[in-house]
């Protein structure tokens, strides 16, 4: 038993485009054991206005007889979930991993790294779609005694792809170059001095992974 209890919740959208709300409980036992159970995965119907994502919080407390023991909730920074969190009586604490995240991808949206950047999700993307350039690609990585793996393309709500996608680009620049050397596209191509620049990307996010 405990007296009190946080609670983290998140919704997320599943590939076949369903919505789910997960909530975990966190606390800390009579032994000072950090203790977290994952309460519910419910799938919802509603959109997720702030009102109905106060309810379901209430509703996941309620079934499990928390609502008395929980004191505060942790959520990202959707404007929905900080105002739900307006709604309920436990004190809010944003994510700050989603505010890392965040603070990242909007950095990256207004800096010097995005004509670069722009041009590495071409170039992935020039791969990616389709197998006949995806297999010339293998070809090259072969050629050079390199691991076939495929590029990485970046979304800005994965964590950590924007990073991904520099780094497996620049290990395998001399693979990509070659493969496109052979192929006709209408892609532009990165200059050195943009290679140097994903280069000291690579730096910056890499203590942020």
């Amino acid at each position: 038993a405990t007296e009190h209890v946080a609670l983290t919740g998140d919704h997320w959208t599943s590939v076949s485009n369903d919505n789910y709300l997960g909530v975990t409980a966190h606390l800390i036992t009579d032994k000072w054991k950090l203790k977290s159970f994952a309460l519910t995965c419910m799938k919802t119907k509603e959109r997720h206005f702030a009102e109905a994502c106060a309810e379901q919080f209430k509703t996941v407390a309620s079934n499990w007889a928390i609502d008395q023991k929980t004191t505060t909730i942790g959520t990202d920074s959707a404007r929905n979930m900080i105002a739900a969190a307006r709604l309920l009586s436990y004190e809010h604490m944003p994510c700050i991993a989603h505010i890392l995240q965040r603070s990242i991808t909007v950095s990256l949206a207004d800096s010097g790294f995005v004509n670069a950047l722009s041009k590495c999700r071409k170039i992935v993307g020039h791969f990616k779609h389709s197998p006949a350039n995806t297999a010339e690609l293998n070809a090259e990585q072969e050629n050079r005694m390199q691991v076939q793996q495929p590029l990485i393309q970046d979304v800005p709500t994965r964590w950590n792809s924007t990073l991904d996608m520099v780094k497996r680009l620049i290990r395998n620049k001399d693979a990509v170059t070659a493969a496109l050397d052979q192929q006709n596209h209408k892609l532009v191509m990165l200059t050195q001095q943009e290679w140097d620049k994903l280069q000291r990307l690579e730096s910056l996010l890499e203590p942020c992974k």
